[in-house]
């Protein structure tokens, strides 16, 4: 079988090869990559590269020749995945389990538009398919923790509820996917929804300290993070979480433990496994 991979070379499709490897050993890996570097990092670690770019659809035509099957790792681009299915589509691709997000038919800081109309464009190519709608990433909030234990003080802004889980986590659930395709057209992945307050009690309980969990204006949330992020998308999250009206009381682990086969470890061992 004849698994290819795009965003092999990123941490998600890192650690997905790294599952297949498990999973699917007799399987051939292969994977795109956008220049000669990123293809000599990919053959080091025994995955068949491919160039090609999402913008360019005759490369991804000649690179997704002789594949069965597609772990379509997606970016934000709706036009430019928009090549990826035609690409699968004039190949005779099998299966593609597409990275989606959870929640899709509520606001996602703008991300529900890109997914609604690439899934749309896998479901009108008539190829099987299972859409892995992922939950938001852990790794999101390491400014945040960061500035938690460096200071002594959590900073959030409402009691809305999130769920996160880590790269890893998505990762397997994407292996387990692409390895058996017996899934279904949808899953949901995502943790058991929690409030910011519970995130900081996981944080003391994988750091070992206590926190002053507090409740602060946006400003001052700013302020405290700005020495501890490089994007400032916590506190993109933060006013995400805070407006509401985002599906995100719903996300439960169900879906999520069923794909992995085991349970999901504790919010604090996930914490612990990022910092």
């Amino acid at each position: 079988m004849n698994i290819f991979i795009t965003g092999a070379t990123g941490q998600l499709g890192n650690f997905a090869i790294d599952y297949l490897k498990q999973f699917a050993p007799q399987a051939h890996l292969y994977g795109l990559a956008r220049t000669k570097e990123a293809a000599q990092r990919l053959e080091a670690r025994g995955v068949s590269a491919r160039m090609g770019d999402f913008a360019d659809k005759l490369s991804l035509v000649n690179a997704f020749a002789g594949m069965e099957r597609l772990l379509f790792i997606s970016i934000p681009q709706a036009n430019l995945q928009g090549n990826v299915v035609a690409a699968a589509k004039e190949v005779g691709i099998d299966f593609i389990a597409y990275t989606s997000i959870n929640g899709i038919d509520y606001p996602k800081n703008g991300l529900e538009y890109n997914h609604r109309q690439t899934e749309a464009l896998i479901a009108e190519s008539g190829i099987k398919h299972t859409f892995l709608r992922n939950s938001w990433y852990l790794e999101m909030e390491l400014g945040s923790f960061k500035a938690a234990v460096e200071t002594g003080k959590y900073d959030y802004l409402s009691q809305g509820k999130i769920s996160y889980a880590t790269r890893q986590e998505y990762a397997e659930a994407a292996a387990r996917v692409i390895a058996t395709a017996a899934f279904g057209e949808v899953v949901e992945l995502g943790r058991d929804a929690f409030t910011h307050p519970d995130l900081a009690h996981a944080l003391e309980a994988a750091t070992g300290k206590n926190l002053k969990i507090t409740t602060v204006d946006p400003e001052i949330y700013q302020a405290d993070l700005a020495a501890f992020s490089e994007t400032n998308f916590e506190l993109v999250m933060q006013e995400y979480v805070k407006n509401g009206n985002n599906g995100e009381d719903a996300v439960t682990k169900t879906d999520f433990e069923r794909v992995l086969g085991h349970p999901l470890v504790p919010l604090a061992d996930a914490i612990k496994s990022i910092l």
